[in-house]
Protein backbone atom coordinates (compact mmCIF):
# COMPACT_ATOMS: atom_id res chain seq x y z
CA UNK A 1 0.00 0.00 0.00
CA UNK A 2 1.34 3.61 -0.95
CA UNK A 3 2.17 5.47 2.27
CA UNK A 4 -0.18 8.28 1.46
CA UNK A 5 -3.37 5.54 1.06
CA UNK A 6 -6.16 5.38 3.53
CA UNK A 7 -7.30 1.92 4.45
CA UNK A 8 -11.09 2.89 4.75
CA UNK A 9 -11.10 4.04 0.95
CA UNK A 10 -8.87 0.79 -0.28
CA UNK A 11 -11.32 -1.30 -2.18
CA UNK A 12 -13.23 1.03 -5.17
CA UNK A 13 -10.37 3.44 -5.77
CA UNK A 14 -8.15 0.73 -5.91
CA UNK A 15 -9.98 -1.03 -8.73
CA UNK A 16 -10.54 2.39 -10.56
CA UNK A 17 -6.88 2.92 -9.86
CA UNK A 18 -6.25 -0.25 -11.29
CA UNK A 19 -8.20 0.09 -14.39
CA UNK A 20 -6.95 3.58 -15.29
CA UNK A 21 -2.97 2.52 -15.06
CA UNK A 22 -3.86 -0.84 -17.17
CA UNK A 23 -5.21 1.94 -19.67
CA UNK A 24 -2.24 4.22 -19.60
CA UNK A 25 -0.43 1.78 -19.60
CA UNK A 26 -1.59 0.35 -23.02
CA UNK A 27 -1.87 3.61 -24.33
CA UNK A 28 2.00 4.07 -23.40
CA UNK A 29 2.92 1.20 -25.25
CA UNK A 30 1.01 1.69 -28.42
CA UNK A 31 2.18 4.90 -28.28
CA UNK A 32 5.93 3.91 -27.76
CA UNK A 33 5.28 1.13 -30.60
CA UNK A 34 4.49 3.56 -33.09
CA UNK A 35 7.78 5.25 -32.25
CA UNK A 36 9.36 2.60 -32.76
CA UNK A 37 8.02 0.95 -35.47
CA UNK A 38 8.77 4.02 -37.62
CA UNK A 39 12.16 4.04 -35.97
CA UNK A 40 12.62 0.27 -36.59
CA UNK A 41 16.14 -0.78 -38.16
CA UNK A 42 16.09 -1.85 -42.17
CA UNK A 43 16.16 -5.74 -42.44
CA UNK A 44 19.60 -4.92 -43.81
CA UNK A 45 21.12 -4.58 -40.28
CA UNK A 46 19.04 -7.31 -38.86
CA UNK A 47 20.92 -10.19 -36.85
CA UNK A 48 22.25 -12.93 -38.54
CA UNK A 49 20.67 -16.58 -39.07
CA UNK A 50 20.66 -18.12 -35.69
CA UNK A 51 19.25 -21.40 -34.28
CA UNK A 52 16.00 -22.04 -34.27
CA UNK A 53 14.02 -23.32 -30.80
CA UNK A 54 12.29 -26.11 -30.55
CA UNK A 55 8.52 -25.52 -31.56
CA UNK A 56 6.33 -24.69 -28.77
CA UNK A 57 4.00 -27.17 -27.01
CA UNK A 58 2.17 -25.46 -24.25
CA UNK A 59 1.12 -27.36 -21.65
CA UNK A 60 0.56 -24.94 -18.85
CA UNK A 61 -1.59 -22.50 -20.58
CA UNK A 62 -4.07 -21.98 -17.91
CA UNK A 63 -4.09 -18.98 -16.17
CA UNK A 64 -2.77 -20.43 -12.59
CA UNK A 65 0.20 -19.89 -11.49
CA UNK A 66 2.20 -22.94 -11.49
CA UNK A 67 3.40 -23.80 -7.58
CA UNK A 68 6.83 -25.55 -7.52
CA UNK A 69 8.84 -26.64 -10.65
CA UNK A 70 6.92 -29.75 -10.43
CA UNK A 71 4.07 -28.52 -12.39
CA UNK A 72 5.77 -27.19 -15.67
CA UNK A 73 6.62 -30.00 -18.26
CA UNK A 74 10.16 -30.58 -19.33
CA UNK A 75 10.88 -29.15 -22.68
CA UNK A 76 14.22 -29.44 -25.18
CA UNK A 77 17.14 -28.32 -24.36
CA UNK A 78 18.75 -24.65 -24.76
CA UNK A 79 19.92 -23.45 -27.91
CA UNK A 80 21.84 -20.38 -26.36
CA UNK A 81 25.36 -20.95 -25.91
CA UNK A 82 26.32 -22.41 -22.19
CA UNK A 83 29.22 -23.60 -20.07
CA UNK A 84 28.55 -27.59 -19.30
CA UNK A 85 29.31 -29.06 -15.74
CA UNK A 86 33.22 -29.59 -17.46
CA UNK A 87 33.61 -25.89 -17.89
CA UNK A 88 33.67 -26.01 -21.52
CA UNK A 89 31.87 -23.55 -23.66
CA UNK A 90 29.02 -25.14 -26.03
CA UNK A 91 28.51 -23.02 -28.69
CA UNK A 92 28.15 -25.49 -32.00
CA UNK A 93 29.03 -29.03 -32.02
CA UNK A 94 32.30 -29.12 -30.57
CA UNK A 95 33.44 -27.84 -27.07
CA UNK A 96 35.23 -24.68 -26.85
CA UNK A 97 37.71 -24.19 -24.02
CA UNK A 98 36.76 -21.08 -21.84
CA UNK A 99 39.23 -17.82 -21.21
CA UNK A 100 39.32 -15.43 -18.25
CA UNK A 101 37.18 -15.09 -15.31
CA UNK A 102 34.16 -13.43 -16.81
CA UNK A 103 31.37 -13.71 -19.89
CA UNK A 104 28.93 -12.09 -21.61
CA UNK A 105 27.07 -12.94 -24.62
CA UNK A 106 25.04 -11.14 -27.58
CA UNK A 107 22.91 -13.40 -29.39
CA UNK A 108 25.40 -16.34 -30.15
CA UNK A 109 28.57 -14.49 -29.56
CA UNK A 110 30.38 -14.97 -26.53
CA UNK A 111 32.88 -12.53 -24.92
CA UNK A 112 35.08 -13.54 -22.37
CA UNK A 113 37.62 -11.41 -20.33
CA UNK A 114 38.76 -10.57 -16.71
CA UNK A 115 37.42 -7.51 -14.56
CA UNK A 116 36.22 -5.29 -16.22
CA UNK A 117 37.64 -2.61 -14.17
CA UNK A 118 41.40 -3.07 -15.08
CA UNK A 119 42.86 -3.74 -18.31
CA UNK A 120 43.13 -7.33 -19.32
CA UNK A 121 42.84 -9.52 -22.10
CA UNK A 122 39.82 -10.37 -24.32
CA UNK A 123 38.28 -13.71 -26.58
CA UNK A 124 35.54 -13.63 -28.88
CA UNK A 125 34.21 -16.87 -29.15
CA UNK A 126 31.48 -17.13 -32.47
CA UNK A 127 30.63 -21.51 -33.74
CA UNK A 128 33.73 -23.31 -34.36
CA UNK A 129 36.49 -20.58 -33.25
CA UNK A 130 37.88 -18.39 -30.78
CA UNK A 131 39.64 -14.99 -31.60
CA UNK A 132 42.09 -13.06 -28.62
CA UNK A 133 42.02 -9.08 -29.54
CA UNK A 134 45.11 -8.11 -29.58
CA UNK A 135 45.93 -5.77 -26.37
CA UNK A 136 44.45 -5.19 -22.76
CA UNK A 137 41.06 -3.88 -22.50
CA UNK A 138 38.21 -1.84 -20.23
CA UNK A 139 34.97 -2.78 -20.20
CA UNK A 140 34.78 -4.87 -22.88
CA UNK A 141 30.88 -4.96 -24.30
CA UNK A 142 29.66 -6.72 -27.37
CA UNK A 143 26.76 -5.05 -29.34
CA UNK A 144 23.30 -6.69 -29.64
CA UNK A 145 23.84 -7.99 -33.26
CA UNK A 146 27.14 -9.63 -31.95
CA UNK A 147 28.68 -7.88 -34.78
CA UNK A 148 30.99 -5.61 -32.74
CA UNK A 149 33.10 -5.14 -29.39
CA UNK A 150 33.94 -1.73 -27.97
CA UNK A 151 36.40 -1.62 -25.34
CA UNK A 152 38.61 1.36 -23.75
CA UNK A 153 42.42 1.60 -24.00
CA UNK A 154 45.07 3.65 -22.41
CA UNK A 155 46.75 6.05 -25.16
CA UNK A 156 48.93 8.51 -23.27
CA UNK A 157 49.19 9.93 -19.81
CA UNK A 158 45.54 11.72 -19.65
CA UNK A 159 44.20 10.32 -23.29
CA UNK A 160 42.00 7.16 -23.94
CA UNK A 161 40.21 5.67 -27.07
CA UNK A 162 36.85 3.94 -27.35
CA UNK A 163 37.61 1.29 -30.01
CA UNK A 164 35.10 -1.05 -31.99
CA UNK A 165 36.92 -4.44 -33.05
CA UNK A 166 35.15 -6.53 -35.99
CA UNK A 167 34.31 -9.85 -33.66
CA UNK A 168 34.86 -11.92 -36.81
CA UNK A 169 38.24 -10.68 -37.44
CA UNK A 170 39.51 -9.77 -34.06
CA UNK A 171 40.83 -6.92 -36.23
CA UNK A 172 39.81 -2.87 -35.37
CA UNK A 173 37.45 -1.21 -37.76
CA UNK A 174 37.70 2.18 -35.59
CA UNK A 175 38.26 4.05 -32.69
CA UNK A 176 37.65 7.69 -30.88
CA UNK A 177 39.53 9.99 -29.05
CA UNK A 178 38.67 10.33 -25.52
CA UNK A 179 40.28 12.72 -22.91
CA UNK A 180 41.33 11.50 -19.69
CA UNK A 181 42.35 8.15 -18.59
CA UNK A 182 40.04 4.83 -19.42
CA UNK A 183 38.31 5.00 -15.84
CA UNK A 184 37.23 8.43 -16.97
CA UNK A 185 34.77 7.41 -19.61
CA UNK A 186 32.08 4.69 -18.55
CA UNK A 187 30.14 2.27 -21.21
CA UNK A 188 26.44 2.10 -20.47
CA UNK A 189 25.95 -0.32 -23.22
CA UNK A 190 24.84 -0.97 -26.92
CA UNK A 191 22.07 -0.99 -29.36
CA UNK A 192 22.71 -3.31 -31.92
CA UNK A 193 25.64 -1.51 -33.89
CA UNK A 194 26.33 1.55 -31.53
CA UNK A 195 27.98 2.13 -28.02
CA UNK A 196 26.90 4.58 -25.31
CA UNK A 197 29.04 6.49 -23.01
CA UNK A 198 29.57 9.01 -20.95
CA UNK A 199 33.00 11.07 -20.28
CA UNK A 200 33.81 12.68 -17.37
CA UNK A 201 35.09 16.64 -17.47
CA UNK A 202 38.63 16.60 -17.45
CA UNK A 203 38.60 19.48 -15.33
CA UNK A 204 37.32 17.36 -12.69
CA UNK A 205 35.27 20.55 -11.75
CA UNK A 206 31.52 19.48 -9.73
CA UNK A 207 28.52 20.19 -11.62
CA UNK A 208 24.82 19.61 -10.58
CA UNK A 209 24.08 17.32 -13.36
CA UNK A 210 25.83 14.14 -15.58
CA UNK A 211 27.98 14.47 -18.43
CA UNK A 212 25.91 13.67 -21.65
CA UNK A 213 25.29 10.57 -23.15
CA UNK A 214 26.90 10.16 -26.63
CA UNK A 215 25.62 7.19 -29.35
CA UNK A 216 28.82 6.25 -31.09
CA UNK A 217 28.51 4.71 -34.52
CA UNK A 218 31.96 3.14 -35.93
CA UNK A 219 32.43 4.64 -39.55
CA UNK A 220 29.16 6.64 -39.17
CA UNK A 221 29.19 9.16 -36.56
CA UNK A 222 28.36 10.10 -33.16
CA UNK A 223 25.07 11.50 -31.74
CA UNK A 224 24.35 13.39 -28.71
CA UNK A 225 21.32 12.08 -26.75
CA UNK A 226 18.76 13.79 -24.53
CA UNK A 227 17.43 12.70 -21.48
CA UNK A 228 13.78 13.72 -20.97
CA UNK A 229 12.56 14.55 -17.59
CA UNK A 230 15.52 14.86 -15.63
CA UNK A 231 16.36 11.19 -15.75
CA UNK A 232 20.12 10.47 -15.28
CA UNK A 233 20.65 6.61 -16.19
CA UNK A 234 19.86 4.37 -19.46
CA UNK A 235 20.01 1.21 -20.61
CA UNK A 236 19.85 0.52 -24.30
CA UNK A 237 18.05 -1.41 -25.65
CA UNK A 238 17.85 -2.41 -29.72
CA UNK A 239 14.68 0.02 -30.67
CA UNK A 240 15.37 3.07 -27.48
CA UNK A 241 15.94 2.67 -24.12
CA UNK A 242 15.24 2.11 -20.69
CA UNK A 243 15.75 5.75 -18.13
CA UNK A 244 15.77 5.71 -14.39
CA UNK A 245 17.17 7.48 -11.32
CA UNK A 246 19.91 6.24 -9.16
CA UNK A 247 17.57 5.62 -5.82
CA UNK A 248 13.92 4.96 -7.98
CA UNK A 249 12.12 2.07 -7.51
CA UNK A 250 11.08 1.93 -11.48
CA UNK A 251 12.49 2.76 -14.97
CA UNK A 252 10.39 3.66 -18.28
CA UNK A 253 10.76 3.08 -21.60
CA UNK A 254 11.41 5.73 -24.47
CA UNK A 255 11.67 5.48 -27.69
CA UNK A 256 15.28 7.32 -30.22
CA UNK A 257 14.16 9.90 -31.97
CA UNK A 258 16.11 10.71 -35.46
CA UNK A 259 17.50 13.86 -34.08
CA UNK A 260 19.06 11.71 -31.51
CA UNK A 261 16.65 13.00 -28.46
CA UNK A 262 14.86 10.40 -26.94
CA UNK A 263 10.81 10.27 -26.86
CA UNK A 264 8.57 11.50 -24.04
CA UNK A 265 8.86 8.28 -21.31
CA UNK A 266 6.15 5.64 -22.11
CA UNK A 267 5.40 2.46 -20.32
CA UNK A 268 6.43 2.21 -16.21
CA UNK A 269 8.43 -0.57 -15.36
CA UNK A 270 9.82 -2.56 -11.82
CA UNK A 271 13.72 -1.17 -11.98
CA UNK A 272 14.71 -4.43 -13.67
CA UNK A 273 16.86 -6.92 -11.71
CA UNK A 274 17.99 -7.89 -15.40
CA UNK A 275 16.15 -7.24 -18.87
CA UNK A 276 16.48 -8.12 -22.96
CA UNK A 277 15.54 -7.52 -25.76
CA UNK A 278 14.16 -9.97 -28.52
CA UNK A 279 16.70 -9.86 -31.85
CA UNK A 280 14.02 -8.07 -33.62
CA UNK A 281 13.21 -5.75 -30.83
CA UNK A 282 9.91 -6.25 -30.23
CA UNK A 283 9.55 -7.20 -27.50
CA UNK A 284 11.72 -6.93 -24.25
CA UNK A 285 11.48 -8.94 -21.22
CA UNK A 286 11.86 -8.05 -17.38
CA UNK A 287 12.92 -9.39 -14.36
CA UNK A 288 12.19 -7.46 -11.40
CA UNK A 289 14.95 -7.49 -8.74
CA UNK A 290 14.46 -9.55 -5.54
CA UNK A 291 16.67 -7.15 -3.40
CA UNK A 292 14.43 -4.32 -4.15
CA UNK A 293 12.66 -3.17 -0.46
CA UNK A 294 10.19 -1.02 -2.95
CA UNK A 295 8.77 -3.73 -4.57
CA UNK A 296 5.17 -3.66 -2.76
CA UNK A 297 4.67 -7.24 -4.86
CA UNK A 298 7.80 -9.23 -5.60
CA UNK A 299 6.03 -12.36 -6.39
CA UNK A 300 3.67 -10.36 -9.52
CA UNK A 301 6.12 -8.47 -10.79
CA UNK A 302 9.41 -11.53 -10.63
CA UNK A 303 9.20 -11.56 -14.74
CA UNK A 304 6.92 -10.21 -17.74
CA UNK A 305 7.30 -9.52 -21.26
CA UNK A 306 6.34 -5.96 -22.97
CA UNK A 307 5.13 -6.43 -26.72
CA UNK A 308 6.02 -3.28 -28.44
CA UNK A 309 4.11 -3.82 -31.58
CA UNK A 310 0.75 -5.05 -30.12
CA UNK A 311 0.91 -3.46 -27.00
CA UNK A 312 0.23 -6.34 -24.76
CA UNK A 313 2.33 -6.79 -21.44
CA UNK A 314 2.98 -10.73 -20.29
CA UNK A 315 3.05 -11.84 -17.42
CA UNK A 316 5.51 -14.94 -17.22
CA UNK A 317 3.95 -17.48 -15.15
CA UNK A 318 7.34 -18.41 -13.07
CA UNK A 319 6.26 -20.91 -10.26
CA UNK A 320 5.82 -19.14 -7.04
CA UNK A 321 8.04 -21.55 -4.92
CA UNK A 322 10.28 -19.37 -7.12
CA UNK A 323 12.95 -16.87 -5.44
CA UNK A 324 15.51 -15.39 -7.66
CA UNK A 325 15.21 -14.94 -11.58
CA UNK A 326 17.54 -13.13 -14.39
CA UNK A 327 16.81 -12.82 -17.39
CA UNK A 328 19.60 -14.99 -19.50
CA UNK A 329 18.63 -14.24 -23.50
CA UNK A 330 16.16 -14.87 -26.66
CA UNK A 331 16.60 -17.87 -28.13
CA UNK A 332 14.17 -16.76 -30.70
CA UNK A 333 11.63 -13.66 -31.51
CA UNK A 334 9.65 -15.27 -28.99
CA UNK A 335 11.12 -17.58 -26.51
CA UNK A 336 13.43 -16.21 -23.81
CA UNK A 337 15.18 -18.76 -21.65
CA UNK A 338 15.27 -17.57 -17.37
CA UNK A 339 17.61 -18.52 -14.62
CA UNK A 340 15.69 -18.97 -11.26
CA UNK A 341 16.01 -20.68 -8.17
CA UNK A 342 13.66 -21.28 -5.47
CA UNK A 343 15.24 -22.76 -1.78
CA UNK A 344 15.31 -26.06 -2.86
CA UNK A 345 15.77 -26.35 -6.58
CA UNK A 346 17.39 -24.10 -9.50
CA UNK A 347 16.26 -24.26 -13.15
CA UNK A 348 16.26 -22.83 -16.52
CA UNK A 349 13.19 -22.02 -18.02
CA UNK A 350 12.33 -21.29 -21.62
CA UNK A 351 8.74 -19.10 -21.69
CA UNK A 352 7.15 -17.86 -24.33
CA UNK A 353 6.22 -14.31 -24.57
CA UNK A 354 3.38 -14.79 -26.35
CA UNK A 355 1.48 -16.50 -23.74
CA UNK A 356 4.08 -16.15 -20.52
CA UNK A 357 3.69 -20.47 -20.62
CA UNK A 358 6.99 -21.48 -19.39
CA UNK A 359 8.66 -25.08 -19.55
CA UNK A 360 12.16 -26.41 -17.66
CA UNK A 361 14.93 -27.13 -19.90
CA UNK A 362 16.25 -30.59 -19.91
CA UNK A 363 19.78 -30.92 -18.76
CA UNK A 364 19.70 -27.50 -16.91
CA UNK A 365 19.00 -28.65 -13.07
CA UNK A 366 20.93 -27.73 -10.17
CA UNK A 367 23.06 -30.90 -9.44
CA UNK A 368 25.29 -31.98 -6.11
CA UNK A 369 28.33 -30.92 -8.29
CA UNK A 370 26.82 -27.29 -9.39
CA UNK A 371 24.63 -26.24 -12.59
CA UNK A 372 24.54 -28.59 -15.63
CA UNK A 373 24.96 -25.67 -17.45
CA UNK A 374 25.58 -22.30 -16.94
CA UNK A 375 24.53 -19.36 -19.74
CA UNK A 376 27.47 -16.62 -20.10
CA UNK A 377 26.76 -13.64 -18.02
CA UNK A 378 24.62 -15.21 -15.10
CA UNK A 379 25.33 -17.03 -12.06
Amino acid sequence: MHPDEQPATRHRPETLFSVGVALALIASVAWLAAHTTRLAESRADADVATPAPPAPTVHNSTPAIPATYADLPLGPATTLPFVDLAGRLRLGAAPQPVHGSRMSMAGWTVLMYERAAHPGPVWIARRGSTVQVPGLWTQPVLSKDGSRLFALQETGKDTSALIAVDTVSGKEVDRRALDGAPSATALLGTDRRRVYFRTMPSSGRLTSSLPPVVAWDPGRSSQRISLPLDHQQLSPLRRGALLHNPGDAEARFAALEADGSLAQPGVRTPLPGTVADSPDGSVVAVAGDPDDPDASDPAAERGFAVDMSTSDLVDLRIPMSVETVHVAGFESDRSLVLHTSSAADSWYLRCWVDTGSCDRITGSSRTPEGHQIRIPGLP
